[in-house]
């Protein structure tokens, strides 16, 4: 009696364990589900050197995520782009990011991809995702 009583209660806690680490993933991939989608770019990092409207005079930058293939498309203001993510939480780092090479006069795409590329963390607060620096300083922000 004594036995089964033991392992009732081991097989219990061992399925209480096992509903809580299921829970974690579900609620992270839920975080990470929200950065799927295509976003426009609406502000950059002045710092850089350019604004939205002096940097893409003809065609606003996009990126789409998606957080299943953990795969990025988009484009830079001219050119296509491409490359994977990887997000935990709210950190996201990008690789792998390449681009076609067609000339586009007056376009900042350089500037765009470094700002792209010293992303660190993200948030999205109201539908808008702001990507930020290892400080926490704003680098890029789109809207769906």
């Amino acid at each position: 009696m004594k036995k089964t009583l033991a392992f009732i209660a081991i097989l219990s806690i061992l399925s209480l364990q096992s509903c809580a680490s299921q829970g974690g993933a579900n609620s992270n991939q839920t975080l990470n589900l929200d950065v799927s989608g295509t976003w426009t770019l609406i502000h950059i990092d002045e710092s850089s050197g350019t604004t939205i409207e002096e940097g893409f005079p003809n065609k606003k930058p996009t990126l789409t995520l998606e957080a299943i293939s953990k795969k990025l498309t988009g484009n830079t203001g001219c050119n296509q782009m491409f490359g994977s993510f990887t997000t935990n939480q709210n950190h996201i780092s990008f690789s792998g990011i390449g681009s076609t090479k067609m000339y586009c006069d007056g376009v900042k795409e350089n500037e765009y991809l470094t700002l792209l590329n010293s992303v660190k963390s993200y948030k999205i607060l109201n539908d808008q995702l702001i990507f930020m620096d290892e400080e926490g300083n704003e680098l890029l922000k789109y809207s769906k």
